[in-house]
């Protein structure tokens, strides 16, 4: 997965979990704590239906928020050790570019 479609997928999970939070009105960390948990009354197959799609996309959400957060890590270190100034040039990610 390019560095670009895991900003883009991290961006649309955001999304969708932010969604679900307007809704009920509860972090999509608790509620995929109570989840887990098993401690939330399904409501019916809509519910129940609901409650995975919520699940899923706030595991993803995490998965690609990790994802990002280790290339981005990587590219500091890398910009660091091009320099010898204590002060780090940013710049855009070349990997951005190849998209």
């Amino acid at each position: 997965m390019t560095l670009h479609e895991v900003i883009a997928d991290l961006h649309a999970l955001q999304a969708r979990t932010q969604a679900y939070e307007r809704k009920y009105g509860v972090t999509s960390q608790d509620f995929l704590a109570l989840y887990r948990q098993g401690l939330l009354s399904d409501e019916g197959f809509e519910q129940s239906t609901e409650y995975v799609l919520w699940a899923s996309a706030y595991e993803m959400q995490i998965d690609r928020q990790a994802e990002f957060e280790a290339r981005s890590r990587s590219f500091i270190t890398e910009l660091r050790q091009r320099s010898d100034a204590p002060a780090v040039r940013l710049r855009p990610n070349p990997q951005l570019m190849q998209t």
